[in-house]
């Protein structure tokens, strides 16, 4: 079985690469710049993007098994995502494992999911054998809003959203590729092990870091306002506002079991990460 890994320069990809260089499992890592990936002795780094091309099919031929993290955030992702799965078709790849997210759905609140739904779509329709990894909202996120901001500031309300550790997402591709055929055709749910309002969360940062830490419940239309901040486009805008109405509207809430069904331990806590994030 021979797999490759996309993504391997950012923080998801990147710690996958690091844990199956360290089980000693060969692999080949695509990265657009391969300057920038780490250097392990069982991997092979060959420039790839998402793109159907020469160069990227290449880069594919010979892959049984594929770790597509999904691309950055971009008005154009859904074509690159069509278009790499399209490339690795055309190579031969077998079997695709894609982060994908909690809940993706064409009617998604959260915008960023629809494009999600679309490529999972697409990766069945292309005859693929798949692995889902939906991905809830990192924890790690809102603990770096509450360490850096001293607050959270959005129109969540009272929602709640079972945040995951960016690592256990890691961990589970990592297990996954490594044994592939177990989880294949599947769909695996990736949160924490409970459901948190942002009031809990600012409570638990604020009681570990001895530091205050509020949440602000924005309106829509203050949501909008205070994010102007930032130059952007429109979409971002709305990603980054549909991040909290998803919340509030409840579709980021539910515990799922499958980090513990692939790793053999639950799933790390709020507390977990404040404890090694503050140590």
């Amino acid at each position: 079985m021979t797999i490759a890994i996309t993504g391997v320069t950012g923080k998801l990809g990147g710690v996958t690469a690091e844990l199956i260089a360290k089980k000693g499992i060969s692999a080949r890592h695509l990265a657009r710049n391969p300057q920038k990936a780490a250097d392990y002795d069982n991997a092979e780094v060959l420039k790839a993007a998402f793109e159907n091309s020469s160069a990227t099919i290449e880069a594919l031929k010979g892959i049984d098994t594929l770790l597509m993290v999904s691309a950055s955030e971009s008005p154009n992702r859904l074509q690159q995502h069509f278009d790499f799965i399209d490339a690795a078709d055309k190579a031969g790849v077998k079997h695709i494992i894609y982060t994908s997210f909690y809940h993706a759905a064409d009617d998604a609140v959260f915008t960023l999911a629809r494009d999600h739904a679309k490529t999972e779509n697409y990766i069945k329709e292309k005859g693929f054998d798949y692995t889902f990894l939906r991905d809830n909202f990192y924890l790690d996120f809102f603990l770096d809003l509450c360490l850096e901001n001293g607050e959270i500031r959005g129109p969540a309300g009272k929602g709640k959203v079972s945040a995951v550790a960016r690592q256990d997402v890691s961990e589970v591709a990592a297990a996954i590729l490594v044994n592939p055929d177990k989880w294949k055709n599947q769909i695996l749910d990736m949160t924490g092990p409970a459901d948190l309002s942002m009031d809990d969360i600012v409570t638990a940062v604020a009681e570990a870091s001895k530091k205050p830490v509020c949440y602000i419940d924005e309106t829509i239309e203050e949501a909008y306002q205070s994010r102007k901040a930032w130059p952007a486009e429109a979409w971002e805008y709305d990603a980054w506002v549909s991040t909290y109405t998803a919340i509030k509207e409840g579709e980021q809430a539910g515990v799922s079991s499958d980090i513990e069904r692939v790793l053999g331990r639950p799933a790390a806590s709020l507390e977990q990460l404040l404890r090694q994030k503050l140590n």
